[in-house]
Formats: C-alpha cells, sequence, structure tokens
C-alpha cells in the first residue's frame, strides 16, 4: 500500500467519525467556551465541517483552500452539509493526483509553513484530529453527549 493509498483508507476510516463530533453539538451551544482564551464550540465544529477543503486544495493547488471567515456564524445543518460535500470533493482528490505529485509536489501557506504535498495533507488531518478531541472535550463540559469515536464513550456505554 502507497503512502496515498494509507492516507485514502484513513481519510475514509475516520470521516464518520469526525461527521458525528460535529452533529453531536447542540444548536444552542456554538458559542460555549470552556475557557476565556479558549475557541468557541461552534468555531471549532465549524473547522471540522472546512478542514477537508483545505486539504483538496493543497492537492490541488499547492495552497489550502482555507478561508478563516467561512468558520463564523454556521449552523449545524450548514457544517454537516460542508462537511459532507469537502469530504466528498477530497476523496476524488485524492483519487486524482498522481502519485508522483503527491510524493514531490510542493505546497505553501507562505512564510507559516512549506512541504511536500503529503506532509502537509497529513498534518492538516493530524490537526483536524487534535480539534475534534478539543470538541468532544467541550461536549462533555457542556453537558452535551459525547458520541462513541474509537469505540463507546463513557456516555454511549449501556
Amino acid at each position: 500500500m502507497t503512502n496515498k493509498e494509507f492516507f485514502l483508507e484513513t481519510i475514509k476510516e475516520e470521516a464518520p467519525k469526525f461527521r458525528i463530533a460535529i452533529d453531536a453539538l447542540p444548536e444552542d451551544k456554538n458559542a460555549y467556551k470552556v475557557h476565556e482564551r479558549s475557541r468557541e464550540a461552534g468555531h471549532l465544529a465549524a473547522q471540522l465541517a472546512l478542514q477537508w477543503k483545505a486539504i483538496s486544495g493543497i492537492l490541488t493547488a499547492g495552497v489550502p483552500a482555507f478561508d478563516p471567515h467561512e468558520m463564523e456564524n454556521q449552523t449545524k445543518a450548514d457544517m454537516l452539509t460542508t462537511f459532507d460535500q469537502g469530504m466528498s470533493q477530497l476523496q476524488k482528490d485524492i483519487e486524482t493526483i498522481s502519485e508522483e505529485d503527491w510524493e514531490n509536489g510542493n505546497a505553501s501557506m507562505g512564510e507559516m509553513w512549506s512541504d511536500k504535498k503529503y506532509k502537509m495533507s497529513w498534518g492538516f488531518l493530524f490537526d483536524a484530529i487534535h480539534h475534534r478531541g478539543q470538541l468532544a472535550t467541550y461536549l462533555r463540559a457542556m453537558g452535551a453527549i459525547v458520541p462513541s469515536i474509537y469505540g463507546p464513550s463513557a456516555d454511549t456505554k449501556n
């Protein structure tokens, strides 16, 4: 299995876990924060919805397609629609990119980060996993049910 094939397989396995984390956010709790310096729960969930569009940009243009303003004032329905569209497109983009471009193509975020497309793509996936974990801790703190992500949570055990 190539690195690209493994990335695609990982994306397909993780996709439903991201979707259930977004879906677990109560609609009236988007502004919830665990600390004054923390991000709002809705902002985290919106980032999880958009992250896939960013990775598609890395693969197709060498630049993450990510506008932070797209994370503002999103309903859960908006986030889930954005997630579904972005994830579907990302899977197509992974399948389409050549092994050569995956391994040797360059991507850049200006002075912040420049790397091979595959390294930046994995980095964005790991970042999304981190933010999914953040959102899961918010869910518990706000009294929402933490969904089963990697097996049952304390909230989903019978």
